[in-house]
């Protein structure tokens, strides 16, 4: 089983509240619509926002009739996207009941309900169905997860014949030093960040076929150097908004991930993986 109560600590996750301040920086108040391009600039917290989201939609081929499964959906930004730009049906698999239940309001408020459906529950345990979805996808969650194995084995039933799997995660390029990988566990719960071939090989293990590997260090690293340089520009800003507190919730977490690419030890990827289209 994951550890809700320890993912729920990390710098990232606190400070929830910034998400209504925004909203209402826009002059948008509780319980308000909000139409769902307002959210893109508050809901997506990954790489590269909706341009990640969309690349993934494409190459995925998503469209009216797809369903998709997406774990570890957070406050529910990529789902919304996916659905509200495509058509498709989103089920949103989140572990924590606080981000779950930001995004179930979000998606009510932005009139997706129709097709974004949220499920709070852990991953490794949470019913799925067989045989349901079209495509899974995932950002920067999995990294979360004890048990990736088991994992991909129950995202492998729970797909149909021929859909596909598209993660984008963290990895391990070279052993972290000791304090640098207290910090990958403590700060950025990473629990399974490993080099990008044993992750292939778990989803082959899983049944999946046709596995590619994008190593995507190169942008990501200074990406999160850059993230951390204006967030840090920006902090006066930023704490008028949202309190000095949750300015420096993300600092450290910022920080500790830059740190962590510029040791050589981080990296990120992306593998996109098919089931086969007729079972064994």
């Amino acid at each position: 089983m994951s550890d809700q109560t320890a993912i729920s600590s990390m710098p990232l996750y606190t400070h929830l509240d910034r998400v209504a301040r925004a909203l209402a920086a826009l002059g948008i108040g509780p319980g308000e619509s909000i139409r769902p391009e307002q959210l893109f600039a508050i809901d997506q917290w990954h790489y590269h926002g909706t341009d990640a989201i969309r690349a993934a939609a494409e190459a995925l081929g998503l469209g009216p009739a797809s369903r998709v499964l997406d774990v570890g959906s957070g406050i529910g930004g990529p789902a919304r996207y996916l659905a509200h730009t495509t058509g498709c049906h989103v089920t949103a698999l989140e572990l924590q009941p606080e981000l779950h239940r930001i995004g179930v309001d979000l998606t009510l408020r932005s009139g997706l309900e129709g097709r974004v459906t949220h499920l709070c529950g852990d991953a490794l345990i949470c019913p799925l169905p067989l045989a349901e979805f079209d495509a899974v996808v995932s950002w920067l969650a999995i990294l979360h997860i004890a048990d990736r194995p088991r994992l991909f084995a129950r995202l492998a039933r729970a797909l149909r014949p021929g859909g596909k799997c598209y993660v984008e995660d963290l990895s391990e390029r070279t052993p972290f030093a000791p304090r640098d990988l207290a910090d990958l566990r403590d700060i950025v719960h990473g629990i399974t960040v490993t080099p990008a071939a044993d992750y292939a090989a778990d989803l082959r293990a899983a049944g999946f076929v046709e596995i590619a590997t994008t190593d995507l260090t190169g942008d990501w690293a200074p990406y999160a150097a850059e993230r951390l340089r204006i967030w840090r520009q920006n902090r006066a800003a930023y704490s008028g908004v949202h309190g000095e507190g949750a300015y420096l919730a993300h600092e450290k977490f910022y920080a500790v991930i830059a740190q962590l690419y510029d040791s050589g030890s981080l990296g990120g990827i992306r593998l996109v993986a098919h089931m086969p289209k007729a079972r064994p």
